[in-house]
């Protein structure tokens, strides 16, 4: 059996885990193609203009699979830990491709509700019979899950940007390639959220226990704990992204009270690199400066 994979979405925190997984049941898995702007036409032409980039992206994956395969692994996520939720549009993608595709390909889309594994064993029995192999295979797949990562070095006198993105915005090179590059060729390292460790990001410590969104409350507590380590913050935010904006506003009047330079880029299938990296520049000499008066003082 041949099962794509889109390479979108929360394919970048399970990606290699569904891979193990699907292989260790006895799947061929085949793996949309990177993004690029051929597949993002795909996903604009069949899904609303109101939904953000990712989903776009999204669709053009689920696309690109479609006539490659016999099924579409896609599981639908809803909440993880505390009870926390995911972004709605990403919990409705599933009913947008099963819409898309018809009878094209069968679509496989375990809901994930706090229980992770649950789901995907109950899932697995849908493409092998052998339970006993499928509890095998959610084992084995379970050590390509990420382990808790150390706490980053931040060396004195080194230039440095948080960049605080959702890691299907980070992750991908077509959206975030351009923006990583733009500081990282002026001579700053890029320390992402998903850099530090998961206790960081899940922390519910101070305001951060009131964001109900599970990526959110990372966003936040990721900008909170870099925010005096780093000579600038810059926050990606999808058009159309209620919850993103919404606690980009809150980051924003944080940088505000600590005097901390601070770019929102707000990105969507008309963003410009051209214009990204004018903003990036700008941002940048804005940090210089900073840097100058810290130095001064």
């Amino acid at each position: 059996m041949r099962i794509g994979l889109p390479r979108a979405l929360l394919y970048y925190r399970y990606g290699r885990f569904w891979e193990e997984y699907l292989s260790g049941l006895g799947a061929d898995v085949v793996l949309s193609r990177p993004t690029d702007a051929d597949l993002l036409q795909r996903g604009l032409a069949v899904v609303s203009s109101e939904v953000c980039l990712p989903i776009k992206i999204a669709a053009g994956h689920v696309l690109d699979l479609a006539d490659r395969v016999d099924t579409i692994f896609l599981p639908r996520m809803f909440s993880l830990d505390d009870g926390l939720y995911a972004c709605p549009k990403m919990i409705g993608i599933v009913d947008v491709c099963r819409m898309m595709l018809g009878n094209r390909v069968r679509l496989i889309a375990p809901v994930i509700k706090g229980d992770l594994y649950g789901p995907h064993f109950r899932a697995g029995l849908a493409i092998c019979r052998n339970p006993f192999r499928v509890a095998q295979a959610i084992s084995r797949a379970r050590a390509a899950l990420e382990e808790e990562r150390p706490e980053p070095a931040f060396p004195k006198g080194e230039k440095r940007v948080a960049l605080i993105g959702h890691f299907y915005n980070t992750g991908d090179g077509y959206v975030a390639d351009a923006i990583i590059q733009g500081f990282r060729s002026r001579g700053y390292r890029v320390v992402c959220k998903d850099d530090l460790p998961q206790g960081v990001l899940r922390s519910r410590a101070g305001f951060s226990r009131n964001i109900r969104w599970v990526y959110e409350r990372e966003l936040y507590n990721a900008f909170v704990h870099l925010k005096d380590k780093v000579d600038g913050a810059c926050v990606i935010v999808s058009m159309g992204c209620g919850p993103d904006s919404l606690v980009a506003e809150f980051m924003r009047e944080e940088s505000a009270q600590a005097r901390l330079p601070f770019l929102q880029l707000v990105i969507d299938e008309h963003t410009g690199m051209a214009g990204l990296v004018t903003r990036i520049e700008a941002f940048v000499e804005l940090a210089e400066r900073s840097r100058m008066k810290v130095r001064a003082a």
